[in-house]
């Protein structure tokens, strides 16, 4: 069966899926400004107090908790990119001119690369969102020497001149050069004033927790499928533990494979779409669509979390 047959069997199922109301979707969007900012309140206070393990500890995860909110945002304009967020398509764009400027990119550019990502899965010359990261080989059949590679590119940096950046095109409007630049003072104000909060809680999970993340997971929902001659091969659900969605797939979007097939479903919904798809014995026996990934430490396997499905 084919990525096309199974897209044509269900796609009505799925059709007028309800998205947020502009009401919600703006309090999404102020609910995640807001807990990285009491996030990054929270982190100062943690710098006041005496250095031991467990404030450092706090430090941590404090840092990569306001790494998550940003992978949240960045999820919400995927969302966007595809007008499935908010009910009212001018929404989708506003919020996600919005939420590429608190990460410092371009709604327009991310709209364009990543749909052309849609339409040419893992073709290198004209998927503009997977040509730009050919070198980092997620192509590569998944083995424990790729597995290794791909944890260890972040930690190198190297994802990062790809992976991070400061957009300050006017391909959104002059309105939101004027919000990054805006918020750019504000980041080197906030510098001056309390350097190592801006360094830690600021400046480290903008440029690198939140773009680590986002190489990750590009790991997870792709790694040795890239290339694939259906859709069915090309992306992966990541039916992982709670804790793993949680930092990974905040917005809960860990159905990569169903969200290829069927792009018009809202992230809110693909949960369900997922299980309606169950339903069909050929999708429900296939790797890449319902081979769980247990991260109990009894059970744990480092190649099961970018495993190929062979």
């Amino acid at each position: 069966m084919s990525g096309k047959f199974l897209r044509k069997t269900y796609i009505r199922r799925f059709f007028g899926m309800t998205r947020y109301s502009r009401t919600v979707s703006w309090a999404i969007v102020a609910a995640y400004a807001g807990s990285i900012l009491a996030s990054i309140a929270l982190g100062s206070y943690l710098l006041s107090l005496p250095v031991t393990f467990w404030s450092v500890a706090m430090m941590a995860i404090t840092a990569i908790f306001i790494g998550t909110r940003l992978r949240g945002i960045n999820n919400i304009v995927h969302e966007c990119s595809h007008a499935t967020f908010s009910e009212l398509r001018e929404d989708n764009v506003r919020i996600g001119r919005v939420c590429t400027s608190i990460l410092m990119k371009s709604f327009r550019k991310y709209r364009d690369d990543h749909l052309s990502h849609h339409a040419n899965n893992g073709d290198y010359e004209h998927d503009a969102e997977f040509g730009s990261i050919e070198r980092f080989g997620l192509h590569d059949p998944v083995n424990m020497r790729t597995i290794l590679r791909h944890i260890a590119t972040p930690l190198l940096g190297r994802h990062l001149p790809l992976y991070t950046g400061i957009n300050l095109s006017g391909e959104d409007g002059r309105l939101f050069v004027f919000l990054k630049l805006s918020l750019l003072t504000l980041i080197a104000a906030f510098a001056i004033i309390s350097p190592l909060t801006a360094i830690f809680f600021v400046i480290l999970p903008l440029f690198y927790i939140y773009p680590t993340l986002n190489f990750w997971t590009d790991c997870l929902d792709h790694a040795g499928l890239v290339g694939a001659k259906d859709e069915l091969e090309a992306s992966r659900n990541v039916l992982a533990p709670t804790v793993v969605r949680l930092l990974f797939f905040p917005r809960n979007d860990s159905y990569h494979l169903v969200h290829h097939l069927f792009p018009q479903v809202p992230a809110r919904h693909l949960h369900r779409a997922h299980v309606e798809l169950c339903k069909d014995p050929v999708y429900r026996s296939l790797p890449s669509a319902a081979r769980p990934i247990d991260a109990r430490p009894e059970k744990a396997r480092l190649a099961g979390v970018l495993w190929k499905g062979q």
